[in-house]
């Protein structure tokens, strides 16, 4: 079933994701990120459930525990000193600092695999096909790399262990030797489907022509309403940044964590852009019921 958010036209979900991730990136102060947080785990709830987080779950519990680890491991800087450990400094500074980026970087993460659901292949060749064939393929090819790699190891698990063969059991030598088998076998699909599929794209002259399109999108009243709303958003939020709003100082003195008035409006502004999935689908049935 489709969500409201689905039925827009590609550019307006491919802007909400470029502007959500380039925000996650530039806005590292540690509310702006915790409620960024939230606010994309309840659109993975609206999309699916929250079945591609489950399965990436386990990566970005560990991502994010590595990242807060090995910051203060590699950094002494920072004035507020927690304790230390053979006479090295952990600083409140090196934790927050590792901490921000962690969510950062989980969050990221959580917004691809919601782009994942939402932008199908047809929609990203739709907008740059035409203008940048080769840059259109391999942005899609690397962004379905992971998922496909995953799906691959899967099949390839379930084939060797059918011959008994596990990395599961067995002394820490056969299961490295295993292992090595797994990733040669991984390599060598992953190689050969490659070639296949330059083949099959240079029989069928992609890049050659004009290029049509399996699926035909449209811009509408509501998509232009979207792009105003986004980037109006956006660009507000960039300014804020530019100015030093949004962000919080760490090194070489850290910052207190108060909101300006300003800070305050950057945030309500961040919160709105990062929501538009949610807004559109809370809006969704009310906008159908006045129709009917």
């Amino acid at each position: 079933m489709k969500t409201w958010f689905d039925r827009f036209h590609p550019l307006v979900t491919f802007l909400f994701y470029a502007g959500a991730v380039s925000l996650l990136i530039l806005m590292l102060h540690p509310l702006f990120l915790v409620i960024s947080m939230g606010v994309v785990v309840f659109i993975n709830i609206l999309h699916d459930h929250l079945g591609g987080l489950r399965r990436w779950s386990f990566f970005m519990i560990i991502t994010f525990l590595l990242m807060l680890i090995m910051n203060p491991l590699f950094n002494e800087r920072g004035r507020h000193l927690l304790f230390e450990i053979n006479q090295h400094r952990i600083t409140a500074e090196a934790v927050i600092y590792g901490g921000m980026n962690a969510l950062s970087i989980i969050g990221i993460i959580a917004l691809f695999v919601s782009y994942n659901v939402i932008m199908t292949p047809n929609k990203l060749l739709f907008l740059f096909a035409k203008i940048l064939p080769q840059f259109a393929v391999l942005l899609m090819l690397t962004l379905r790399f992971i998922p496909l790699m995953r799906r691959r190891l899967e099949e390839i698990s379930v084939v060797q262990r059918s011959k008994g063969l596990s990395v599961s059991h067995g002394n820490l030598r056969s299961r490295a030797k295993t292992g090595m088998l797994y990733v040669q076998t991984l390599l060598t699909f992953s190689l050969e489907e490659a070639i296949q599929t330059a083949d099959s794209m240079k029989a069928r002259g992609y890049g050659e022509g004009t290029r049509s399109s399996y699926e035909y999108f449209k811009i509408n009243q509501a998509d232009v309403l979207a792009i105003i709303y986004l980037l109006s958003l956006f660009g507000f939020i960039f300014f804020g940044w530019v100015s030093g709003y949004g962000v919080l100082t760490v090194y070489p003195i850290m910052e207190f964590w108060h909101l300006s008035l300003m800070d305050t409006l950057v945030l309500i502004c961040y919160t709105m852009f990062l929501s538009f999935p949610i807004l559109v689908e809370a809006g969704g049935p009310f906008r159908w019921r006045l129709s009917n």
